[in-house]
């Protein structure tokens, strides 16, 4: 039998080889498992849609403060959020224009609006379309943000519940996310919500809404909401699983 003495250095040398092996290994090991889920959610488009834009200005506060600006200036925000997540996100608009152009004599512009940010959320292949508007009352009294789902969609209650859940943590009154009947939301083959995040007939929510710093917890809050429902999917479970 032959007896083999190793020296103190070659100890060391050899245990820090199989340290190495193992840690590659690890490595390697995780890379299997992250890349999926990486590469699954680069391939999820969320469509961020602020409301209105160019000739029409959606509703407007006390000031004349317009509904499309603060819609825009949130949705841009949601956006840099979910990207810095790695989301893939298209937007329905990025500056001031209208989705469908008014002409003289033709009626319905509205609804070709809303057609055309339908179109948008098929043409990407949109998981989910997110509608940013602000609300408007006559009872000034009125205020808080609610996220809106089409009742027969139970991907788009999901996702409703998940972001009421996290703009509840920045308003004094908690709020129920709710089912809407809204063009946008019933359309086959587009999942979404329309969230409605405040009222601008509200004098203090409205001066809220003017401030970039509460315009930013807004859409921080937007963006944890999707963030929460997307790992089902990614993982590979059902994400139209009912909320509860």
């Amino acid at each position: 039998m032959r007896i083999l003495i190793l020296s103190k250095d070659k100890i060391l040398f050899i245990l820090s080889l199989l340290g190495l092996g193992l840690t590659l290994a690890f490595l390697a090991f995780s890379l299997l498992r992250i890349t999926p889920a990486e590469s699954k959610l680069k391939q999820t488009t969320i469509l961020i849609d602020p409301g209105h834009g160019g000739i029409d200005g959606g509703t407007q506060d006390a000031h004349g403060h317009l509904e499309k600006d603060i819609n825009l200036a949130i949705a841009l925000k949601i956006r840099d959020y979910l990207r810095q997540s790695g989301v893939n996100v298209a937007m329905t608009r990025e500056d001031d224009r209208e989705l469908a152009a008014y002409e003289p004599g033709r009626s319905g512009r509205h609804r070709r609006d809303l057609s055309s940010r339908i179109e948008r959320a098929k043409k990407v292949k949109a998981l989910f379309l997110v509608s940013i508007h602000c609300d408007w009352s006559a009872d000034p009294k009125r205020r808080g943000m609610v996220a809106f789902y089409y009742y027969r969609n139970p991907a788009g209650k999901n996702l409703a519940f998940a972001i009421q859940e996290e703009l509840n943590k920045i308003q004094p009154t908690p709020k129920k996310a709710a089912p809407g009947r809204y063009f946008i939301l019933e359309q086959p083959g587009v999942t979404g919500v329309i969230i409605e995040v405040g009222f601008l007939s509200h004098p203090e929510e409205a001066a809220l809404l003017q401030r970039p710093d509460y315009q930013n917890k807004i859409a921080f809050g937007i963006a944890r909401g999707i963030l929460q429902v997307l790992p089902a999917l990614i993982s590979g479970q059902d994400p139209t699983a009912p909320a509860s």
